[in-house]
């Protein structure tokens, strides 16, 4: 049985009670930086993009960028954009990939969990890239609409618009690649990072194929309580790693988590288990919380208990979190 759902993605929860953000497990290193960086034209053209609905129209890049996320920051770096990005937030909910780590301690860092709203405006940004809309609340920051009457354009990634969380896909880092391309006059390099991509994807699709998908659940606990990750980019990235998402038809309508008893998921029995987690020290506490309250689980006694970092659920994140899952479930 369900319990009451959380207020929205678990990872922020960890540092702002407003709303929880889900969150996701880190081994090998994905595709690093572009080692030479493709040729970009000399004179950038104006960008004009569709997003979540809105409309952003730049007549020349953007040269302060604030990114909200640890991921979003990691594809500003790849793109060549790094110079460009005037403060980052959010910087204690995932460690960056190693081949981005130098770049990203050069950024300044205007809070390592949620920012305020003078912090963020006094540092001018032009663009706000962020991980969802929950950000934008007109509490903790100015609504995206306030925003853009002071000048300053916001671009969601695409998994995480609101109304498409539950359809949501790994394919939407390329969108989100290109569009920040375009918008930050690094198309070349964009379209070099999707091609690497497409070729991680299309090696970890023939690797699995033909395998039976591993029934597994994708959980993590916050608070002591228990939740299910599932459907968008959740359940997407399990697929195409060659699993089989157990709670992608037990959420509540319209949600991609959930809080769920202990019970319900002892009941279920999975034999694998995949748990989130946003730090080292948060690492060791999920698999604690998970060996205590799931005991007589197979998961837990055949020792199925595989992490995954937050951050491999967002953007071209989703793409490392692909390969790794499916090392994982099919060795």
């Amino acid at each position: 049985m369900f319990l009451t759902p959380a207020p929205a993605r678990l990872g922020a929860a960890a540092v702002s009670l407003a709303v929880l953000t889900s969150l996701a497990l880190g081994a090998c290193s994905a595709p690093g930086p572009v080692a030479a960086a493709a040729k970009e034209s000399s004179t950038p053209q104006p960008a004009n993009e569709k997003n979540c609905g809105r409309q952003l129209h730049f007549d020349t890049p953007p040269q302060r960028i604030i990114s909200l996320w640890p991921a979003v920051t990691e594809m500003l770096i790849a793109l060549g954009a790094k110079d460009r990005v005037v403060g980052q937030a959010f910087t204690d909910q995932s460690p960056p990939l190693a081949e981005y780590a130098e770049a990203y301690k050069s950024i300044p860092v205007l809070a390592t969990n949620s920012v305020s709203r003078e912090t963020l405006l006094n540092s001018r940004p032009e663009l706000i890239v962020a991980d969802g809309e929950y950000h934008f609340n007109g509490t903790e920051l100015p609504t995206i609409e306030e925003l853009n009457k002071l000048g300053v354009q916001v671009y969601i990634i695409s998994s995480f618009c609101n109304g498409q969380t539950t359809t949501g896909h790994v394919a939407d880092a390329a969108t989100d690649l290109a569009a920040l391309g375009r918008i930050t006059g690094t198309e070349g390099t964009a379209k070099t990072l999707i091609d690497a991509q497409t070729t991680e994807l299309d090696k970890v699709a023939k690797k699995t194929a033909g395998a039976e998908p591993v029934p597994l659940a994708l959980i993590q606990f916050y608070d002591n309580a228990l939740y299910a990750d599932a459907r968008g980019i959740y359940s997407d990235v399990v697929e195409r790693a060659g699993g089989n998402n157990i709670y992608e038809n037990d959420l509540p309508a319209g949600q991609y988590y959930a809080q769920i008893a202990v019970e319900d998921l002892a009941k279920k029995n999975p034999g694998t288990i995949v748990y989130l987690y946003n730090s080292e020290e948060d690492k060791a506490a999920q698999l604690a919380s998970i060996r205590e309250k799931l005991p007589t689980v197979d998961a837990v006694k055949n020792n199925r208990l595989y992490p995954l970092p937050s951050t491999d659920f967002i953007g071209s994140r989703a793409v490392d979190g692909v390969r790794e899952l499916s090392t994982l479930l099919h060795p």
